[in-house]
């Protein structure tokens, strides 16, 4: 089989859980012996450069700037296909992983080669359906390659659920296919009883403010604890916001920003917290829970979305998703009962191998077949 994969995304250019969860199928598919040749953006870049990542995995870079890239950072097509003519051929399959790469992939498939879209959010659910102009072209960018693709794969029942309740004409052709993780370098090693962790971006949605405020009744309770925020915010205003949140509560020597760090230490933080708490308003899957399971580190998860699927009563502690007094008794339970954190980490942690990638790869493997 021989695949054309769009992605923003992949490998050194990944910006959260979607460059993670792209990164993680394409390499399955390599493994697999599924051909491909991936384009990406590159930050990085002045230049385009192809690369071989593996047997079967060429890549071409992009500069990520105006010759390459248009209005909502959408390729040029025709810029691209008379650069690098050899991307007009009779691909097997084309897979989008991003909307910004529609242009190509309808040039490319002429109606006649299938579009595989595997959509790690759906941008109106995700963001709300504000007004702004760039964002409603956004939105409906995504809604017609909905429309035009082969065969959609989304990353949990409850991004079906939203398919069903919007575009139910879409399911026939819609497959739920969890994203995977493969085993990480850190095992869970935890320093104390009541440092918890958050990774992530700083987003609205992401409930941070929510974490924040519940630490804060932690510690009117009279009890010791403290929280690391590992990430950066697109906007600095957002984070600034945070920032004077645990100012004005006085949270100062509890709460901390490390900001971005590399993936090393990221799992090194992870694997010393006494939790991962992944407060989420919204969540389609909610990789970063994941991730801390697969490691051992138990997971304090809201019933957001995906998350609800991943991180159960049997795996994990729950709470209600903007609930901010029961996120802070969850909190609570689990400073004063370090033995049921520690049982419920071992389950997550098998649950966590059920879905490593190659246990997943049958799935996957039919994922193309069906699209094809």
């Amino acid at each position: 089989m021989n695949v054309l994969s769009l992605t923003n995304e992949f490998e050194e250019e990944s910006f959260g859980g979607a460059g993670t969860a792209v990164s993680g199928i394409l390499h399955l598919f390599n493994r697999l012996g599924v051909g491909q040749t991936v384009i990406v953006p590159r930050s990085d870049l002045t230049l385009p450069r192809w690369e071989l990542r593996g047997l079967q995995l060429k890549v071409l870079g992009l500069p990520r700037n105006s010759q390459y890239f248009g209005n909502l950072g959408m390729i040029k097509a025709e810029t691209v296909l008379h650069e690098f003519p050899e991307l007009n051929q009779r691909w097997d399959l084309i897979h989008c992983h991003a909307i910004n790469f529609t242009s190509l992939a309808y040039t490319l498939s002429g109606g006649v080669i299938p579009i595989l879209y595997s959509v790690y959010s759906f941008l109106r659910k995700e963001l709300g359906d504000r007004a702004e102009a760039e964002l409603q072209a956004q939105f409906n960018i995504q809604e017609d390659l909905l429309l035009r693709c082969r065969r959609i794969h989304v990353i949990s029942q409850s991004e079906r659920n939203y398919l069903l309740d919007r575009f139910p004409r879409y399911l026939s052709k819609t497959e739920v296919v969890s994203l995977g993780i493969s085993r990480p370098p850190q095992c869970w090693e935890p320093k104390t009883a009541n440092e918890f962790l958050y990774v992530g971006r700083l987003l609205n949605y992401k409930g941070i403010e929510d974490l924040i405020l519940a630490i804060n009744l932690v510690r009117q309770s009279g009890r010791q604890v403290r929280l690391n925020i590992i990430g950066k915010a697109a906007d600095s205003s957002y984070e600034s916001r945070l920032r004077s949140l645990v100012n004005s509560r006085k949270l100062g020597a509890s709460v901390k920003f490390l900001g971005w760090l590399p993936s090393s230490e990221v799992w090194r933080s992870m694997g010393q917290a006494a939790g991962l708490v992944v407060p989420s308003r919204r969540e389609a899957f909610g990789l970063v829970a994941l991730e801390g399971m697969a490691i051992g580190v138990p997971v304090i998860a809201s019933g957001a979305g995906g998350l609800a699927e991943l991180v159960t009563d049997a795996c994990g502690l729950t709470f209600e998703p903007g609930n901010i007094k029961q996120l802070a008794n969850t909190l609570r339970k689990a400073i004063d009962h370090p033995a049921i954190l520690r049982s419920l980490a071992i389950r997550g942690h098998e649950k966590a191998a059920s879905l490593e990638w190659e246990r997943l790869a049958p799935r996957y493997l039919m994922l193309l077949n069906f699209a094809k």
